[in-house]
């Protein structure tokens, strides 16, 4: 049993990590009150999409760089312990991530493609896709969408992960939809607290 529950730690800490600042631990549950998660079916998976959607009292103008920053995902992001980028054009870049876990006994790794889809209307949508690594499937997507006037930003985030590990497909189902609620509350807490340096 010390296989499977190590199996599952590595699941969530690929997809999103958890926050370990003093600050985010205090405001975890009054965050979690503000942050709507779900499930949704993937066509031809018995896996489900992870989402999570949380309106941010920021405007889109100072949510969408953070998102963009890709190269410093490690900072916000605590198991994350590599974000680098291989390559960059506008919006599009290959990015190189490494997640520490179990204490540091295993590293996962992937090469990624993000970029900013046109979009119309005012939302703006950032999708990232697994080009190699050592998980089989990976896909994530955040969508930002001006409310209230543009005093603030609805941020809804969906994250895809097929490990293809012999575990039930509802422990995934159940990863995915964890990480997206922890993926959008450390956004929040990256939005206002603001960089702490460059990697």
């Amino acid at each position: 049993m010390k296989q499977t529950a190590l199996i599952g730690i590595l699941a969530t800490a690929l997809i999103a990590g958890s926050s370990s600042s003093p600050a985010a631990a205090a405001d975890e549950a009054t965050e979690s009150a503000r942050i709507s998660t779900a499930q949704i079916p993937e066509e031809g998976s018995k896996i489900s999409w992870g989402q999570a959607v949380v309106v941010v009292d920021k405007p889109i103008d100072e949510v969408l760089p953070i998102i963009r920053d890709y190269a410093n995902y490690a900072q916000f992001m605590p198991n994350f312990t590599k974000s680098r980028v291989l390559a960059q054009r506008g919006s599009r870049a290959m990015v190189y991530m490494e997640v520490s876990v179990a204490k540091g006994a295993f590293t996962l790794w992937g090469q990624l493609n993000l970029s900013e889809r046109p979009q119309e209307g005012e939302s703006r949508v950032v999708e990232a896709r697994l080009l190699e690594g050592n998980i089989d499937a990976f896909s994530a997507s955040w969508t930002l969408t001006p409310v209230d006037g543009g005093a603030r930003t609805e941020v809804d985030f969906k994250i895809y992960v097929d490990p293809d590990i012999p575990l039930p497909s509802s422990v995934f189902s159940r990863e995915n939809e964890k990480a997206a609620g922890k993926t959008v509350r450390a956004l929040r807490t990256r939005v206002f607290e603001g960089p702490k340096g460059s990697s």
